[in-house]
Order: C-alpha cells, then sequence, then structure tokens
C-alpha cells in the first residue's frame, strides 16, 4: 500500500509578509485581527486531485486574559482546526499539520475509490457544460470599490468598539488583585485584558502617577484603584459618558455565592463592590483617529515641500515611495495613533530596514536629506581614498 504525503509536511519555515490597518495588505474582513502575518503554502496533486496554493493568515486574539496565536485560510469562513497555540511558529505549525493531514485523508478517499470520485467528477463537469452550452448566465463576481470596502470596514470597527468598561475584582486575600476589562455593544469581551494592580509588559508605559500594586488596594474598590482605570481610558481615547460614573456591577449567581462565602473572612470596606462598570464615550482624539483611519491618506505634497532633485509617488494607502535623483529610494509609511500620527521612513532594496519615526512629515524628509548626505559624505571619502 502506497503511502500518500503531502509536500505541505516539509513546509517548516514559511515566508511571512506583515499586515497592518494601514499598510494596504491586510485581508478584507474582520476575522483577521488588528494585525498579523501572512505566509502561503504550496499547491499539490495527489492521486490526481488537485490541491491549490492558498494563503492564510496567523494573528492573535485575546481569550481569558491571555494571547493566543490561531491560523484562518484568507476567504474562508473558520479558523483552521488545531492552530491555537500561545506563539506563532506553534499556532503555524499545528495549521500546516492539520491541512496536510486533510489533503493525504481526502487523497486517500479517491484512491480508495476512484470510479466514485471520477463519477462525481464528470457529473459536475456534464452539468456545468450543459448549462453553458443551454446559454445559461453565469454569475457575476462581486468586486467591491474601496469606498465599500472601507464601509463595511468601519461597520466592523463600530461592532466591536468598547461601549463600556467593567472593573472587577480577584480573591482579595490571595493578593487582591482587579482588572480592567472592555465590552461592546453585545456585551461580549473586546480588546485586551488590562491588570490594574501589577506592571505592564516590559516596555509598555504605566501610570505616571506610579503603579497601582497589589498592596494598596488590598481587594477594596478604591478611589486610587478608580483613577488607574480612568488613566488607562484616557490612553485608549476613551472618557465616561456624561453624567456617568462607576456604578457596583451585578454578580452573576456562581460569583454572589462565592462572595457570600468570603465575606465573613474580608476587613470593613473589603467587601462591595466587587465589580464595578461604566458606560463609555470616545474622545476627540479618538473620534480623529477613526476619521483618519477610514478616510483618506494626507496629501504629502500639501503637508511639505520636497528638496530640489526629490520626488514622491503614492505606492499603497498611506505609503510613498521617495526618490531623489532617480538613484536612491526610500519609502514613507503613515500611520494615525491617537492624539498624532507616525510617519516612518524605510530603507533597504525592499524597504525593509527602518531609519526613523516622526510625528510628523518635515522631520520624516530631513531624516532622509540627512541620510543621503551621509552617503554622499561616504562616497566622497572612499573617492578620495582611492585617489591618494
Amino acid at each position: 500500500m502506497t503511502t500518500i504525503r503531502s509536500i505541505v509536511r516539509e513546509t517548516v519555515r514559511p515566508s511571512y509578509t506583515r499586515y497592518t490597518p494601514t499598510n494596504g495588505r491586510k485581508p478584507e474582513g474582520t476575522l483577521y485581527g488588528v494585525d498579523g502575518w501572512l505566509f502561503t503554502l504550496p499547491g499539490e496533486t495527489l492521486s490526481g486531485r488537485r490541491y491549490p496554493q492558498r494563503t492564510y493568515a496567523a494573528y492573535q486574539v485575546s481569550e481569558r486574559g491571555m494571547l493566543f496565536w490561531q491560523v484562518r485560510e484568507v476567504g474562508g469562513e473558520r479558523r483552521q482546526v488545531g492552530s491555537h497555540s500561545t506563539s506563532r511558529k506553534g499556532a503555524v505549525a499545528l495549521a500546516v499539520g492539520h491541512i496536510a493531514t486533510q489533503r493525504e485523508k481526502s487523497a486517500a478517499r479517491v484512491t480508495e475509490a476512484p470510479e466514485t470520485a471520477d463519477s462525481a467528477s464528470r457529473e459536475r463537469g456534464s452539468t456545468h457544460r450543459s448549462t453553458e452550452e443551454q446559454g445559461g448566465p453565469r454569475q457575476p463576481v462581486a468586486r467591491l470599490s474601496t469606498d465599500e470596502r472601507t464601509a463595511l470596514a468601519r461597520a466592523g470597527w463600530e461592532a466591536i468598539r468598547p461601549r463600556w468598561a467593567e472593573i472587577r475584582m480577584a480573591y482579595p486575600l490571595t493578593g487582591g488583585g482587579a482588572s480592567l476589562r472592555f465590552h461592546d455593544r453585545e456585551g461580549r469581551p473586546t480588546g485586551e485584558l488590562i491588570t490594574l494592580t501589577s506592571r505592564g509588559r516590559a516596555g509598555a508605559p504605566n501610570d505616571p502617577a506610579g503603579i497601582y500594586l497589589l498592596e494598596i488596594t488590598n481587594g477594596a474598590m478604591t478611589e486610587g484603584l478608580l483613577n488607574a482605570a480612568g488613566w488607562h481610558l484616557a490612553r485608549k481615547g476613551y472618557n465616561y459618558a456624561p453624567g456617568a460614573a462607576w456604578a457596583p456591577e451585578p454578580l452573576r449567581e456562581v460569583e454572589a455565592k462565592q462572595w457570600a462565602e468570603w465575606a465573613p473572612m474580608l476587613p470593613d470596606g473589603h467587601r462591595d463592590p466587587a465589580a464595578a462598570r461604566v458606560p463609555l464615550v470616545m474622545t476627540a482624539d479618538h473620534i480623529a483617529y477613526r476619521d483618519a483611519v477610514y478616510g483618506p491618506p494626507p496629501a504629502l505634497e500639501e503637508r511639505i515641500a520636497l528638496p530640489e532633485g526629490m520626488s514622491a509617488r503614492p505606492k499603497q494607502h498611506g505609503r510613498w515611495e521617495i526618490c531623489f535623483q532617480n538613484r536612491i529610494f526610500f519609502d514613507l509609511t503613515w500611520r494615525p495613533v491617537i492624539g498624532g500620527e507616525r510617519w516612518t521612513v524605510w530603507t533597504h532594496p525592499h524597504a525593509t530596514r527602518q531609519l526613523t519615526t516622526t510625528a510628523n512629515p518635515a522631520d520624516a524628509v530631513a531624516a532622509i536629506v540627512a541620510r543621503i548626505a551621509e552617503r554622499g559624505a561616504a562616497l566622497t571619502a572612499r573617492r578620495a581614498e582611492r585617489e591618494s
């Protein structure tokens, strides 16, 4: 018996392509996370059956306060089974193994029952030919305009945008931690879980008024804890709805029963509430950020006058190719952020190395000019060295 083995199993290190909401490479739809990585698995023919080349997206999702990687076929309806992992490498390995197994099993079925497979194929082919011979209309391919795709993306963003925030206390006698979580208009958790009572991940900004550590709250819904939550809300571009304030949140039956058992052991002032919530509205900076993300990119020629000999050519949404005297090339990208914007200059033949990131295009172009001058000086020095 011949063992069928898919070539996909030989894909140890696929070639990845980064996608973000602004670099024009993100797949259409809201199923592929905020950003992630694209990779392609090769097509092949097994037992006479053709399996076409497919592109997949690896991205992160937040579940139970942790980040997980999963893989979804671009254009597919469901995520790839078995791709749930805490690392991208692990998720891709699981997905590749599952895809290879699917191909091998389906190819084996074709080998075991070739007549059935061939007859089904012939039946589908004859049906397709008869429809064409009868002159039946072919279904048109739906193609959305850029404005329609943008409108769909904005509607998806609005659907999962936080509408209220919730603080939940942990068991106070084991440290008294507290977390902040956002919920959309349907009440579903959205975004990352923020731990209010411990330092954030390395390199992340923390409350400038001081880290709100466990010993400060000791399990109580104190004013300092609410202030810490407000600081995180402001960083994400949200504020309390007009006239709203933190209010106790009713507990689920299981939680209420657990807290009732803990109550006799808790000090005064630490028994209630165990959860609080507040409705949210976007700040002016967040509204400006939303309009920038789902609006047209800035007109570069209106923002800055390029030096003589330098030109800019649009490549993608928010991306330009900067050319100097038709011999030195850079890429300039624009990305809106809450409270401003980020302009990044990329070098290297494939624009993969970051030169600098600034808050305005003038500083970005100044960095390009400085880099060109640096290259010119180095070239002059090498020529002088050869001539001496």
